[in-house]
């Protein structure tokens, strides 16, 4: 847990600085940064949630985090290392929801499963590593959400999202693939 911590610390900084000076940052938004906060309260709920003597203590961090930093994530969801909260208001992640690494998520966000629906169509997001969600964005239902692909501001996704896929809207759309950094699509690579 203590590696995915620190993982979590670290998707806050920008990598890019010296090593003095990220390492400066990496304390920084340990000590000062409430969507820093909010995700380590979520580790500790997590980790608690999975034993059932310590899973009402789960709750209690929950509700920590809710107060302190404005964020809802439910110990049950499952969250890769590398976890960034741009600003840790109105972020809401539901039980069942799965989140690959290095995700990066904005303020106003909620995912969650679609709970009007019975049968087949119910279900939680499944999002892939290295996706970013915008501001006010909506995940909702059984949808996976591919590697690398970006949810623009206010989008309502309730399809599938592809790998690398830029959507926006709402319902969201695929407005284009993002291109890599030797300028061919991503789509390209078998070619």
């Amino acid at each position: 847990m203590f590696r995915t911590i620190l993982a979590d610390l670290k998707s806050h900084v920008d990598v890019r600085r010296t090593p003095v000076g990220f390492w400066a940052r990496v304390i920084g938004k340990a000590l000062f940064a409430p969507a820093v906060h909010v995700v380590i309260l979520y580790r500790l709920s997590s980790a608690c949630y999975n034993f059932i003597p310590t899973r009402p203590l789960a709750f209690v961090l929950r509700s920590a985090a809710i107060v302190w930093g404005g964020t809802e994530i439910h110990p049950a969801a499952q969250i890769g290392p590398g976890l960034c909260l741009v600003h840790s208001q109105k972020i809401l992640i539901a039980e069942g929801v799965r989140i690959g690494s290095n995700a990066r998520i904005s303020h106003g966000v909620s995912i969650g499963g679609d709970t009007g629906r019975h049968g087949p169509e119910s279900g939680w997001p499944v999002i892939g590593n290295d996706v970013t969600i915008s501001l006010d964005a909506i995940v909702l239902g059984p949808v996976t959400i591919g590697d690398r692909a970006v949810v623009s501001a206010q989008a309502l996704v309730v399809r599938d999202v592809p790998a690398d896929g830029v959507v926006a809207g709402s319902p969201a759309r695929l407005v284009k693939m993002r291109e890599d950094l030797d300028g061919r699509s991503s789509d390209s690579r078998d070619s």
